[in-house]
């Protein structure tokens, strides 16, 4: 992975901040890409003095932004006929899509936040908000949200920890997806204290 950092590195430094912002335009797409790899290698970028620190994550989270946006909106207007088109790719599977479906609407929009640090329900959580009609501006705040905790975590852990990047990587994203987990398993007991009781009309 390092032996790839440093291939990659060339072509950052070249594009400079535009190039993170379309990185995570990519990222943000739900495209087949290493977001979080890219992420730590800015941020160690950052602490050898090729970026600032706050312009990396700025331009992370509005590469990111604007790739979930034009997901959402994409999805939105075309609906059905591009969830077929999508189903072919594999990232975007039958079965993902499902769940992810079935969670957001159990949970809706506060799901977006955990959400984002699960590489499957990430890349396709945008598409599938925007098939559900799910509002604009919510979808806006959690994504932001979710966004400026993901991004600045895998920068901030990049300019920290850059040098074990593959070590602190592997740590690091079993982490991330044992807090979603611990998120979403308290939004289940939350959701059924409140409801499970409720009386039926």
């Amino acid at each position: 992975m390092l032996q790839w950092f440093g291939t990659f590195t060339h072509h950052v430094f070249a594009l400079g901040y535009p190039g993170i912002a379309l990185a995570l335009v990519i990222e943000g797409l739900g495209l087949p890409f290493p977001g979080d790899a890219v992420m730590v290698l800015y941020g160690y970028a950052a602490a050898q003095g090729h970026f600032t620190f706050v312009g990396t994550v700025a331009c992370c989270v509005a590469g990111y932004l604007i790739g979930t946006g034009v997901a959402y909106w994409v999805s939105y207007h075309f609906g059905p006929e591009l969830g077929r088109f999508v189903n072919h790719f594999p990232v975007f599977n039958k079965r993902t899509m499902m769940r992810t479906t079935r969670l957001i609407d159990r949970y809706g929009a506060l799901l977006l936040i955990p959400g984002r640090f699960l590489p499957g329900i990430r890349s396709v959580s945008s598409y599938v908000a925007g098939f559900g009609r799910m509002d604009f501006r919510p979808f806006l705040i959690y994504t932001g949200i979710s966004a400026i905790l993901w991004c600045g975590g895998w920068v901030a852990a990049g300019y920290w920890f850059g040098e074990n990047a593959q070590l602190m990587m592997h740590t690091l994203q079993t982490y991330f997806a044992y807090i979603a987990g611990v998120v979403i398993f308290g939004l289940i007991v939350w959701w059924l204290a409140r409801y499970s009781g409720a009386p039926s009309r």
